[in-house]
């Protein structure tokens, strides 16, 4: 089987998503399937990696591609009109407006499905998986129209909730094969926002690499290496610097318990980096805890994995936003596996990666002095740390393994290809 994955976050960049890319692409290579990666940046053809997809969308970006570009606009209006028959007249005029007049980012648009369809001609490919349903999403219907294969998208929570002019996405989402979401919550959600059959959206968890996750070293080894006191409490964040991760929420807890008890020896790390890291270092700042909080930045995994290894409790608070909302957090279950126990909030499907009273806590967003309570209560009870740490060790072990969820994937994109070719034939 042929895999077309089609997806905007691909190392080197880092986070949540591209964690799925690579992990999907690494599976169902080994498991026999040929994948074609086509991101925004990585190509190496050897490897079937293309950088195909680009985020231009100036004025001067379309000058340049000047008569090519026109010319595809053109044929994609022809195509779109005339050649995707199986969609109602209105919904082609729908898809036309969107892909060849809709102003906001028509240049990466019209380019990236150039590209796109330019590599589709060289290479069979048997089954799109979009990697997020949003632009690869976009591309990957077309695409699938334009050669009659079927699609599946992976949905993760900010991708979906956004709508789009003339309610394309929910146009979109109602005529691909399947849509992949990683728990209930998300799919009740994307179900109540675009109308969709239940039938059609499939829960596949997320994972952990666990074959690659083995840190050898004890946690009172890692930190003589890394220079930490065996005495510290540590706390752990790993996340990019996104404004509704609850950063504040941590830093304000933590000072109230220093101001409170300074002899307790909290030291809390950051993993991460993004837009609001300025932001963040200021508050630090301002809250006086230069020599309390550690700003690690964006580190590979192997380094990533050992920090894990020598904290006691791993919090990620983020808050509810009206277009944007935490669909899973794999975060949580990467410290669970190394036994932390975990803090988290009651935002969107952080809900189901946590279990209250069993991996950790959940506490409401913004919720500082019950956050306070509950990291002075882990710092107080270590049995309790051990409990939820083994409890969450275990689980993951048992759901959240990568190698053994790709396996879902597989099945389905099998399944989808077969039924499609029944349906054609």
């Amino acid at each position: 089987m042929n895999v077309a994955l089609i997806t905007n976050n691909y190392l080197p960049n880092k986070g949540g998503i591209t964690n799925v890319m690579v992990n999907v692409h690494k599976y169902l290579t080994e498991f026999g399937e040929k994948v074609f990666v086509f991101n925004k940046s990585m190509h190496n053809k050897d490897l079937l990696y293309f950088r195909v997809l680009t985020n231009d969308n100036t004025l001067k970006g379309f000058l340049t591609h000047n008569l090519k570009f026109i010319y595809f606009q053109i044929y994609l209006i022809f195509k779109i009109l005339f050649l995707i028959r199986d969609l109602k007249f209105k919904a082609r005029i729908r898809l036309l407006l969107f892909y060849c007049f809709y102003p906001k980012f028509l240049v990466r648009r019209i380019i990236s499905i150039k590209n796109l369809v330019k590599y589709f001609k060289k290479h069979k490919v048997d089954i799109i998986l979009s990697g997020s349903a949003n632009f690869p999403l976009f591309y990957s219907f077309l695409l699938s129209k334009w050669f009659r294969i079927p699609v599946i998208t992976i949905g993760h929570g900010d991708d979906f909730i956004v709508q789009n002019p003339s309610a394309i996405k929910t146009l979109i989402l109602n005529n691909i094969q399947k849509i992949i979401v990683t728990n209930r919550i998300m799919k009740n959600l994307l179900m109540k926002i675009h109308n969709v059959n239940s039938q059609n959206v499939k829960i596949i968890h997320l994972g952990v690499d666990i074959e690659n996750s083995l840190v050898k070293e004890s946690k009172f080894e890692l930190r003589n290496e890394l220079g930490i006191n065996k005495k510290d409490f540590i706390i752990l964040t790993v996340s990019r610097f996104y404004p509704r991760k609850g950063f504040d929420t941590v830093l304000k807890a933590i000072k109230s318990i220093i101001d409170d008890a300074p002899n307790i020896p909290i030291k809390y790390f950051i993993i991460g980096d993004g837009e609001e890291r300025t932001k963040i270092a200021k508050l630090i700042t301002k809250l006086n805890l230069e020599k309390s909080v550690v700003l690690l930045g964006a580190i590979d995994d192997y380094l990533k994995n050992k920090y894990y290894k020598l904290s006691d409790i791993f919090i990620l608070v983020p808050e509810v936003k009206k277009s944007s909302i935490e669909g899973f957090g794999i975060v949580y279950i990467e410290a669970n596996y190394f036994k932390l126990p975990v803090i988290g909030s009651r935002s969107g499907g952080v809900k189901i990666a946590v279990e209250d009273g069993k991996t950790g806590y959940l506490i409401n967003p913004r919720a500082v002095k019950d956050l306070k309570e509950k990291i002075l209560f882990l710092y107080k009870n270590k049995d309790v740390c051990m409990k939820f740490g083994e409890y969450g060790h275990e689980r993951v072990i048992k759901q959240f393994n990568w190698k053994t969820n790709v396996l879902e994937y597989q099945t389905l994109l099998k399944k989808c290809l077969k039924d499609f070719k029944v349906d054609l034939n």
